[in-house]
């Protein structure tokens, strides 16, 4: 196999059901595999249509949620390809976007983890690459401090990089992330301890930790339709759900680095 694709949803037939459509009209390598994995509400992959004119094999698997991290290990714990992939339901690929991150995974035999830009419906770029954040990074992007520290929100946001060229970044988001096999075999799993957030960045760290360079590929592009689960202010925790489990995620991951070192990232 030398593609393995896990879409995991929560429950989002609609969202795969697009995501599934542009795989299929995209360039993909001749043995491709895709696991839609289930951790939403029971039955919803049923209401995924099945076309078995697809040019991959798809699977499908109901699992019980236990967050974002173990979900995603489920997949890639069946995946038998040469490269990985986890890929958020609400991705929109375009034709070209597998093809040039394999390419360039096989031309840069140091990097472990790839993703490529990342772009909303109404056209704005996503700042899926960050810096490695600090504490006070979390708390001025969430607060009042946010207008006093303003160079170090750009730097941490890294809003100076150009989204169209490709380099070495310290993390990406999980919404899109190509690992080859030997990568992950030295990675995995993503870290069950974190829920819904922080996993991510912590398989970025623990690549350049163990010596897998982790790019931003600017060559190519995918849709993003997101609603950022983490968006809002200090407020947002008292009314948001999803922002007092990213607090707790950010919480187990500061507690488990600390007193350690950042690796040296992108430099």
């Amino acid at each position: 196999m030398d593609l393995s694709i896990v879409i995991l949803h929560h429950g989002g037939p609609r969202e795969v059901t697009a995501n599934l459509e542009a795989l299929r009209s995209a360039w993909l390598p001749e043995k491709t595999e895709v696991l839609v994995v289930n951790n939403g509400k029971a039955g919803s992959n049923a209401k995924i249509p099945f076309d078995k004119n697809l040019k991959f094999d798809l699977r499908y698997f109901e699992i019980e949620n236990r967050g974002y991290p173990q979900g995603n290990n489920f997949g890639l714990a069946l995946a038998k390809g040469k490269f990985l992939c986890i890929l958020n339901p609400d991705i929109v690929v375009r034709e070209d976007t597998v093809k040039v991150l394999i390419d360039y995974l096989n031309a840069h035999s140091r990097v472990g983890i790839a993703a490529p830009r990342l772009r909303y419906p109404d056209g704005r770029i996503q700042d899926n690459y960050r810096k490695f954040p600090r504490p006070f990074d979390h708390l001025i992007k969430r607060t009042f401090l946010r207008c006093f520290f303003k160079q170090r929100m750009q730097s941490y946001l890294m809003w100076d990089k150009d989204a169209y060229k490709s380099e070495p970044v310290d993390w990406l988001t999980g919404a899109f992330q190509l690992f080859t096999r030997k990568a992950w075999d030295a990675l995995q799993p993503n870290d069950e301890r974190f829920f819904l957030f922080m996993s991510d960045v912590d398989i970025c760290r623990k690549a350049w930790a163990r010596g897998y360079e982790v790019h931003f590929v600017g060559e190519t592009e995918a849709l993003h339709n997101d609603e950022r689960l983490s968006s809002g202010g200090l407020l947002a925790f008292f009314t948001k759900k999803t922002m007092r489990i990213h607090v707790r995620d950010a919480v187990k991951y500061y507690l488990k680095y600390l007193l350690r070192s950042l690796p040296r990232g992108r430099g």
